[in-house]
């Protein structure tokens, strides 16, 4: 299918921003109107796909009018009514649709933000308390003020630590008293990340949420960021007397080198998934690894330079460095930073943002008395007098039933919020169905894949299939006085006469075109184009 979509787009490259609201018309078939401000585009666009090197305005123009004639036999074909075509038609649009249901501009101010994040890297601690995405308000303001009593504590010079292991839910409390240690922008949730660096160091936030329930943060260092890090280690696991005998008897064979680092960590590393790549790890950034851990790959200065033995909580270490990597410059990074932001939850400010623009834009109603039905009557029961107009969006409207459906894929959420959600879909609903009327760029790509499917579509029943007969490219060969000075058999040169023949019914089926439909060109409109620089 990829490879169909590519050969859509050779078969004739259409404007980027198309527009009908020039009344120049530069030619009509059969009465219909095509305009010179769309021609003029798709030549500009397209100067070095013309015909000939002077970029001949009669011979594009020609091109131009065969497409346009092709477009509309395919029409007249009813290809267009086909649910095969209809159906490529509609999955390309809710691909092609995708960009534009972010907004840009939040899209941008957010990538140059991980961006300036990215160079600096905070230490914090936190307390968390877990609370489940639906929880009840009763819930969430039990959480928030036992988090406010922890929060005064700490303001009033009581031990973070200790008052993370009274209040916190983190399993992982009673080991780290809440340290998070340090990390980076886009390593942790952005809610949690967002507060970490807008909070000044050693201040203690309010209360915040984020996916696993409620937190409070303490922000304790911030330093300028290490970029990344590649390093292979060697690893005895736990603590014992044993494993650290092993490591620095390990050590001293390194340092000797009279054995290679990557074999020794092949036959004896207890990392097994490293060991098969001769100790070899991923590239990371703080807090991508233990605090140990990194803490000493980070400390080694040149490469290949090896780490005494040290302990972290897995165990006996060796680290050898082998390469560090400085945060790149933002023309190097923004297309990454752009995917990671556009599939992270920073995602959700971006469509929120173009939400927001069309609840301005649109003429909304909302009938707050069908809404209220909610409220006094079971619907779920009572469905049949549920039969009113809740919602109206510019001309169309929604009524209660559509609700009702939508209530159903959302059980155990209040009215109110399953409403608001329900309102932000029908709006962004009605901005898809119609977004070609109201985005010239959109309607301009979209209107580009359409006519060029229904091409290719017209252009393998009228031309490709019929090359393949092979009666017909027999006859073609045999009648075709050049080939008898080239090979008196067609199977030695049978990929070559495909291709004339292919040009061959091509050029029929064209000329067939042009005696059926009445094309005029507007030969002052013409002169007048060949008369601009273009």
């Amino acid at each position: 299918m990829k490879s169909k979509y590519l050969l859509i787009t050779f078969l004739f490259v259409v404007l980027n921003t198309f527009s009908q609201e020039s009344k120049n018309v530069l030619f009509t078939i059969d009465g219909e109107l095509f305009h010179t401000k769309e021609f003029l585009r798709v030549y500009k666009k397209n100067l070095t796909l013309v015909v000939d090197s002077k970029n001949d305005i009669d011979s594009y123009l020609k091109l131009f009018i065969d497409y346009k004639l092709k477009v509309k036999e395919a029409k007249k074909l009813g290809l267009d009514t086909l649910r095969k075509f209809k159906n490529e038609l509609k999955q390309y649009k809710i691909n092609l649709i995708k960009p534009y249901l972010r907004d840009q501009n939040v899209t941008q101010k957010l990538v140059k933000e991980a961006y300036e994040r990215l160079q600096k890297e905070v230490n914090v601690s936190h307390i968390l308390i877990f609370v489940k995405p639906d929880a009840v308000p009763k819930d969430t303001i039990l959480v928030y003020n036992k988090l406010i009593e922890a929060r005064n504590l700490i303001e009033k010079g009581h031990d973070f630590i200790d008052v993370a292991k009274k209040y916190s839910t983190d399993p992982m409390v009673e080991q780290n008293g809440g340290s998070v240690g340090y990390f980076t922008a886009l390593q942790m949730v952005y809610p949690f990340e967002n507060i970490a660096y807008t909070t000044a160091i050693n201040e203690v936030s309010m209360p915040f949420r984020t996916k696993f329930g409620f937190h409070i943060l303490k922000v304790n260092k911030v330093r300028e960021s290490k970029g990344e890090v590649e390093v292979a280690h060697i690893m005895f696991k736990n603590d014992s007397l044993t494993s650290k005998r092993k490591i620095d008897s390990i050590y001293k064979i390194i340092l000797s080198k009279s054995q290679n680092f990557a074999d020794v960590a092949k036959k004896v590393s207890e990392d097994s998934a490293s060991a098969l790549k001769g100790g070899k790890l991923k590239k990371f950034a703080s807090g991508q690894m233990i605090e140990d851990f990194s803490k000493v790959a980070f400390s080694l200065k040149t490469e290949s330079d090896i780490s005494t033995p040290f302990k972290t909580q897995f165990g006996w270490h060796i680290v050898k460095l082998i390469k560090k990597y400085p945060i790149k410059s933002f023309s190097k990074l923004e297309s990454k930073l752009r995917q990671e932001v556009e599939k992270d939850v920073r995602s959700n400010l971006i469509g929120q943002s173009v939400i927001n623009k069309l609840f301005q834009e649109y003429h909304i109603v909302v009938n707050e008395v069908a809404v209220q039905q909610f409220y006094t009557e079971n619907w779920k029961t009572n469905s049949a007098n549920f039969q009113k107009k809740i919602l109206s969006i510019n001309e169309k409207n929604i009524f209660q039933k559509k609700f009702i459906t939508f209530l159903k894929t959302v059980t155990n959420t209040p009215v109110d919020k399953a409403f608001k959600v329900f309102k932000e879909k029908e709006v962004l609903d009605y901005y898809k169905d119609n977004i070609e009327h109201s985005n010239p760029e959109f309607a301009a790509r979209y209107k580009e894949f359409k006519e060029g499917l229904l091409l290719f579509d017209l252009l393998e029943n009228q031309v490709w299939e019929k090359a393949k007969d092979s009666l017909g490219l027999s006859k073609y060969f045999k009648t075709n006085k050049a080939y008898k000075y080239k090979s008196k058999k067609l199977k030695n040169i049978r990929g070559a006469v495909i291709s004339d023949y292919q040009n061959y019914l091509d050029a029929k089926f064209t000329k067939g075109l042009h005696e059926k439909y009445k094309v005029k060109i507007d030969k002052a409109e013409k002169k007048k184009i060949k008369s601009l620089k273009l």
